[in-house]
This record gives structure tokens, C-alpha cells and sequence, in this order.
């Protein structure tokens, strides 16, 4: 009895010990944050009250003269840009754009179950969205271009990469509204998610068709782009999606989180986005898997040399790759040049290069080789020999050069 009293005297003791180093420790952070944060107070800024979120949000959702003036004007910008491949061009449609401001009053009325402000933001989107496809449409016919550059082909491929971006972006858009010193920050994010452009894209694309080429050094059936403009066109308008169900989901939580209008409310549209969203996981994921493939073939391939040497001398000199699927199928088109003793047993190489690539990806590989042969020359050129030149000596100091014998 006496021995377990006296265990617990110790522990106690022990525990006392221990613990006042930990509490005066506490009590020293806690006593330097308070000081560093003394005079916080005064600059600390509240939200925006919801009468003035819900005020704003209103204005946003109606359909004026203004918003299609400038969403039109956008919609010219970007594809003019597109159509000469300018990327400043693309920017400057995206900073004036105003489709993110509807798109943002949708959100904040589901979060507020204002079913009028729910369905006038749906109908200016819907009359937005019509609006740039048509005039990128009517636009590209104006002009008769057939070139599909790499901004437009950029932005053909969705991945889970641009759902990321939506997200991130549909953040910060919906606090920048509930803040004023921040409001500003809206072009900003305008410019990361960029709504307009995929759209301008789907525009040109249906007006391209079957007819639609390519820059030197692209190929539309490379790219996966089998059906030309239409292929061009749906991908850039799931790209499009991936950003207004990205956008909306988020911002939904954003405000909710805020405490505006009515979370319980808000969980039926949050739960309904994110049903959306999970629906294009699948999609956008295969995307990501398939770029991450890509540039893993093309990580190798550029070190062709050190990865299988045997596949190509190191004279042989690889002038493009492209790497695309073709439904569940990889395939990897190798344009080369080579001298003519290289190509020799070129099908052995290849065979094995496939193997090893197969093996390292996991998956099936398709390889197509092209190789031009050439017949290799090799001339020497030095500086012109002067006739009173000094002959050279050897080590005994006499002058060095052939020798004759007699």
C-alpha cells in the first residue's frame, strides 16, 4: 500500500516537473503572438455583407446590352488570336470576358436558393456560351482560314490538370467577392481559367470541318484528331465544362463555408455539381494518364541513345516524334535520318526498342519508323600551309620531315 502511494508521489512528482517547462512555454508563445498581434485588430477585414454580395451577384446575372457587347468583343479578340496564333491576343480576350460574372452569380444562388437568380444566370451563361461559338463560327467562314494553330490544338485535350485549375480558380473568384480589397482580382483569375477561349476554339473548329490543316510539323491524325475540326470542337467544349462545373462546385462552397445564404439549401445544388464533376473524373483522368505517357515516351526517346543504343548508331539523327493514341492504343511515329549502314537489320531494332519502351510504360506500344539513308562524306579543311614555312623539330633539335632513302 505504502509502495503504490509512494509510485504515485513519484509520478506526480515527475509529471509537475515535466509539465511547467511545457506551460511556461505555452504561456511564452502565447504572450509573443499576442503582442505580434496586438495591433491586427483594426486592419482585419470582414466579409462583405450579404445584402451587398446578393446586390452584386444580381447585376451580375442580368443578360444587358453591356455584357454581350463585351463578351462579343472578347469572343473577336480571341479568335483573332487564335487564327494568328498570338498569345497576347488570347490573354487580352480573357482579362475583358465577362462570362465569369454570371457563372459566379449562379453559384451564389444556389448557395442562397434564389430560384430567379439561379435561372436568369443560367440563361445569360447559355446566351453567352451561344454567342461566342456563333461569332467565332461566322467569323472563321469571314475569313476562310483552314490552319489550325497550336493555341487552338492546345486546347483540344482536357485532363484532370484544367479541372485543377478550374477549382483553384473558382476559389479565389467567389472570395474575391466577399472581400473589397480584393475584388480587383477577378481579371486575374479570368485569365487562369480562361472561359472564352475554349469556346472560340469550338467555334473555329466547327467552321474548319474536314477541311482543317495543320502548322509544318503537326498532324491532326498524330494528334488524335481523326475527324479534323469536329474532334477540334468537342474537345474544346468538354474543356469548357470541365471549367463551368469546376467553377460552380467550388464557388457553391466558398460562400457556403462564408456562411451565406443557406448551407442545407446549398448541399442539394453542391451535391448535384459534384455529381457532375465526378462524371467527368473518369475522362479527365484518362487524360492525365495519357499525357503522363506521352511525355514519358518522349522523355526516352530523346535519350534514345543511352536507353538502347543498339536500337540507332548515334549517326542517326531523329528530326521529329509524335506520340498519340488511337482509341486504347499507343502508337509513336519516329521520323529519322540515318547514314545507310545504319539501316541495316532496321526492323530487329526496331522490334527490340519496342520491347524495351513496352516494358517500361506497360502498356502496348505501336511504333512507325520512317528513316531517309543517306551516304555519309567526311572532308577535312585546315589553314594553307605557307612555302617558307619553319619545318618542325624533333627532340634532338634537328628538323623534322619524311625521309628518303637513297
Amino acid at each position: 500500500m505504502k509502495r503504490n502511494q509512494r509510485s504515485h508521489g513519484i509520478r506526480g512528482l515527475i509529471a509537475g516537473i515535466t509539465a511547467k517547462p511545457i506551460t511556461r512555454l505555452g504561456a511564452l508563445a502565447l504572450g509573443f503572438w499576442r503582442r505580434l498581434t496586438s495591433d491586427w485588430a483594426p486592419y482585419i477585414e470582414d466579409p462583405v455583407p450579404e445584402e451587398e454580395v446578393l446586390t452584386l451577384m444580381q447585376q451580375a446575372s442580368i443578360p444587358s446590352f453591356g455584357f454581350f457587347f463585351m463578351l462579343a468583343m472578347a469572343t473577336a479578340i480571341a479568335t483573332f488570336g487564335m487564327l494568328a496564333n498570338s498569345a497576347p491576343a488570347i490573354i487580352g480576350a480573357m482579362i475583358i470576358a465577362p462570362l465569369m460574372a454570371p457563372i459566379m452569380s449562379l453559384a451564389f444562388g444556389v448557395v442562397d436558393f434564389d430560384r430567379r437568380l439561379i435561372a436568369r444566370s443560367a440563361v445569360s451563361v447559355f446566351l453567352g456560351v451561344v454567342l461566342v461559338v456563333v461569332f467565332a463560327y461566322a467569323t472563321t467562314l469571314l475569313f476562310g482560314l483552314r490552319i489550325a494553330g497550336s493555341e487552338v490544338l492546345s486546347r483540344t485535350a482536357p485532363s484532370l490538370l484544367d479541372l485543377g485549375v478550374a477549382v483553384a480558380a473558382g476559389a479565389a473568384a467567389a472570395f474575391s467577392y466577399t472581400r473589397r480589397s480584393i475584388v480587383s482580382s477577378i481579371a486575374g483569375v479570368a485569365i487562369a481559367v480562361a472561359l472564352v477561349p475554349p469556346l472560340a476554339v469550338c467555334g473555329i473548329g466547327l467552321a474548319l470541318g474536314r477541311q482543317t490543316s495543320v502548322e509544318a510539323g503537326l498532324s491532326l491524325t498524330e494528334l488524335g484528331l481523326y475527324s479534323g475540326g469536329s474532334d477540334i470542337a468537342k474537345g474544346a467544349f468538354v474543356l469548357f465544362l470541365t471549367n463551368l462545373i469546376g467553377i460552380v462546385a467550388v464557388g457553391i462552397a466558398v460562400f457556403a463555408v462564408q456562411r451565406y445564404g443557406h448551407w442545407k439549401k446549398a448541399l442539394i445544388g453542391l451535391v448535384l455539381t459534384l455529381t457532375l464533376s465526378a462524371l467527368l473524373i473518369q475522362p479527365l483522368g484518362l487524360a492525365l494518364h495519357r499525357l503522363y505517357v506521352k511525355s514519358t515516351a518522349l522523355r526516352i526517346l530523346a535519350t534514345l541513345g543511352s536507353v538502347s543504343p543498339e536500337t540507332f548508331a548515334a549517326q542517326a539523327k531523329i528530326e521529329s516524334v509524335a506520340v498519340t493514341y488511337r482509341g486504347d492504343d499507343l502508337y509513336i511515329y519516329i521520323d529519322a535520318i540515318a547514314p545507310r549502314e545504319v539501316t541495316e537489320n532496321l526492323q530487329e531494332k526496331l522490334d527490340d526498342f519496342q520491347q524495351v519502351l513496352a516494358a517500361i510504360l506497360e502498356e502496348p506500344v505501336n511504333m512507325e519508323l520512317d528513316v531517309i539513308p543517306v551516304d555519309l562524306i567526311h572532308v577535312e579543311s585546315g589553314p594553307e600551309r605557307k612555302p617558307d614555312a619553319v619545318e618542325p623539330k624533333d627532340l634532338d633539335g634537328e628538323e623534322a620531315g619524311p625521309t628518303q632513302s637513297e
